[in-house]
């Protein structure tokens, strides 16, 4: 395999308008996760349909210090076979942190958990769901942004990403991961939230626009995000052991991601799922 340099992207065709785009540094550069690795983005007609969601295929690690992402990545590819593989080791180096009007938020501190119970009501209580979002709206407008601070590494996870027709075959092992204070693995399947707007699952919800909640687990089956501008979706079986997490922020222009998160609670050794990416040729 070949390593990327910073400045390449790799873009494997499904058809004729849709595409999968890997970018070997964090590119693309939008709002509050500019700073962070993606995976898969959807590009449909030549719009990347990503906004500020992290891509399809990424860890996110829950530690009890906090929540670690990656800033840094290797990514490499293989490109000697018809179906290119393209594998990306992502650094679990980036600690999530708040900043309100430029001021790192502390750990333990007041206005910390004033955010941790904003957040609670707005991810979990339907009742206080909509005061906590007007909330949240505010605090943004405000100054409060969600930072990602490099930090000491919790280890390497590397995923491998290989076209099968249109679906995306990912592959993730996690024993180079530090266990030590590990809570929980998500791994992030998102794209935009402007654009993706229609959720359904093998459970028959099916929910639009705000119905979509930030952060609800599912054991359903399977579960899909679609694109009523685009016609474009994509949709993900859940693996044993892992539960489907679907979410949908867009929060005056400064939050806009849609995704099918997958969260298990252990620490599992490796990962294997597939994502089935969908166009629709009227569009």
């Amino acid at each position: 395999m070949r390593q990327l340099r910073a400045e390449d992207k790799v873009d494997l065709v499904l058809a004729p308008k849709l595409a999968l785009r890997f970018y070997a540094d964090s590119r693309p550069h939008v709002s509050q996760t500019a700073k962070l690795q993606k995976g898969a983005i959807i590009v449909y007609d030549k719009k990347e349909l990503v906004e500020e969601g992290l891509g399809i295929g990424v860890p996110v690690c829950r530690y009890r210090d906090g929540t670690r992402f990656s800033l840094d990545a290797d990514t490499l590819v293989d490109d000697s076979e018809t179906n290119p593989t393209l594998v990306k080791v992502y650094d679990m180096n980036g600690l999530a942190s708040k900043r309100f009007r430029g001021a790192i938020i502390e750990r333990g501190s007041c206005l910390a958990y004033l955010f941790k119970v904003l957040e609670k009501g707005y991810r979990g209580l339907r009742r206080s769901r909509s005061g906590a979002t007007t909330v949240l709206n505010i605090l943004s407008i405000l100054g409060m942004r969600n930072e990602y601070l490099v930090s000491h590494s919790k280890g390497q996870i590397a995923v491998s990403y290989r076209r099968n027709g249109s679906d995306l075959e990912i592959k993730a092992t996690l024993d180079e991961l530090s266990c030590e204070g590990l809570q929980s693995i998500v791994f992030a399947n998102e794209q935009g939230g402007v654009q993706f707007d229609e959720y359904e699952d093998a459970a028959g919800i099916k929910l639009h626009d705000k119905q979509i909640e930030p952060w609800r687990t599912t054991q359903a089956e399977w579960a899909s995000l679609r694109s009523r501008v685009s016609g474009v979706g994509f949709r993900l079986r859940r693996p044993s052991g892992w539960l489907i997490v679907r979410g949908r922020e867009v929060v005056r222009n400064r939050i806009s991601w849609s995704g099918l998160d997958l969260l298990c609670e252990g620490t599992p050794q490796a990962l294997e799922y597939l994502v089935e990416i969908h166009g629709d040729a009227s569009h």
